[in-house]
């Protein structure tokens, strides 16, 4: 008879972590399981840092769930004992006054009563002495900004998950899942697992084992790029806060100068559609150039030595807003996906919102705008 479970969650990156911790911290039998070894970098959940922040452009829906996940944050902290997962350096988003990350900022801010300021080139500069913006662009500073260190923050949640009695299996394929009466049942290369419910979190993995509902997901090769600043004294995290460019050159996002990891960008739409199996993770010279070139332009000084470069994916969906719901003919099996970028800094309430849906069929989160019926074509 296969192995089972109450629940079984399918992809231990940020959001498989965090439901796995999640499910188990509320005494349920939980098994997890990842087709890559514990830390890989083969998903979107690797790297330095990920930014997060409150005022968000996006849309002001998604405030009430970062309020959230910064608790949520800080109680992981203190669970595992690592007071620096979270860094607040507070955050600039640069762009002229109509641009979305601008305007979008500013609207989320005042729909939620954040405090914010408005600040000119000149007083940017004044500020923030690493960073030179057009005459026609303007920075929104909110304090409430800064990174989180994905990396650990993933192997947090495995350690406490495993300490509140879940059984992660790492190297471990799903090649197929079937609805079992009320419950569900998992294969893989090394047998069958049931549970009473299933979680897929497996990022840009997600449409193979959720093909049947047709989500329209786009995976996106983005590329990253540490710089030794030729001025590391103009990008400390003191002087340099997270930042996010919408310039006529693209949409660009950055981090201070860390000693030893240097200064990180990345574009934000690099445009190269892939899929999680076939993605080119070479960079070339020129799109190391490209972000150099950025640097050069608005932050002078931040652009030395190619310190290491990597690639990570994005999952989009058309309007980049996330799709977190229940299975539409199986209401044992739910599932997060289409984080679009800007997922990584919901993790932990991500988390919180799946157990709710697992366990009650239902979350005391406002997340009707996620739901996978927003896209007409999906049946």
């Amino acid at each position: 008879m296969p192995a089972s479970y109450d629940a079984i969650v399918v992809g231990l990156g940020g959001m498989g972590s965090s439901t796995a911790y999640q499910l188990a911290r509320r005494g349920r039998r939980v098994l997890g399981l990842e087709m890559f070894q514990a830390g890989h970098a083969f998903g979107s959940s690797h790297g330095e840092h990920r930014i997060i922040r409150s005022a968000y452009f996006e849309a002001p829906d998604y405030v009430p769930l970062i309020e959230r996940a910064y608790e949520l944050w800080r109680e992981l902290m203190a669970e595992a004992g690592e007071s620096d997962l979270l860094e607040m350096t507070g955050g600039l988003m640069l762009g002229a006054p109509e641009t979305d990350v601008v305007a979008g900022s500013i609207a989320s801010a005042r729909a939620h009563r954040l405090p914010y300021s408005v600040l000119t080139p000149a007083e940017t500069a004044d500020r923030f002495p690493g960073f030179r913006l057009a005459d026609d662009m303007i920075a929104v500073f909110e304090e409430n900004a800064g990174y989180l260190r994905p990396e650990r923050c993933t192997a947090a949640y495995q350690r406490l998950a495993s300490r509140h009695g879940a059984e992660l299996r790492f190297e471990e394929e799903v090649t197929a899942w079937s609805a079992d009466g009320g419950g569900v049942v998992v294969s893989t290369a090394n047998g069958e697992y049931r549970a009473e419910r299933l979680v897929i979190t497996t990022g840009p993995w997600a449409e193979e084992l959720l093909a049947g509902l047709g989500l329209p997901l786009e995976v996106e090769r983005i590329v990253n790029v540490h710089f030794q600043p030729t001025r590391p004294e103009l990008f400390e995290q003191e002087r340099c806060p997270i930042y996010i460019f919408q310039v006529p050159e693209g949409w660009y996002y950055g981090f201070p100068h860390i000693p030893g990891s240097g200064l990180k960008i990345g574009r934000h739409e690099n445009g190269e559609i892939t899929t999680a199996r076939t993605i080119r993770r070479d960079i070339g010279a020129d799109e190391i150039e490209t972000l150099r070139c950025v640097l050069d332009r608005y932050m002078p000084g931040a652009s030395g030595t190619v310190l290491k470069t990597l690639t990570c994916m994005y999952t989009n969906t058309p309007d980049e807003h996330f799709i977190l719901d229940v299975h539409p003919q199986h209401p044992q099996v739910v599932y997060g996906c289409g984080f679009s970028g800007h997922g990584f800094k919901f993790a932990s309430v991500i988390g919180e919102i799946l157990a709710d849906l697992a366990v009650e069929g239902a979350t005391g989160h406002d997340v009707a705008f996620l739901a996978r019926d927003r896209f007409t074509n999906v049946s």
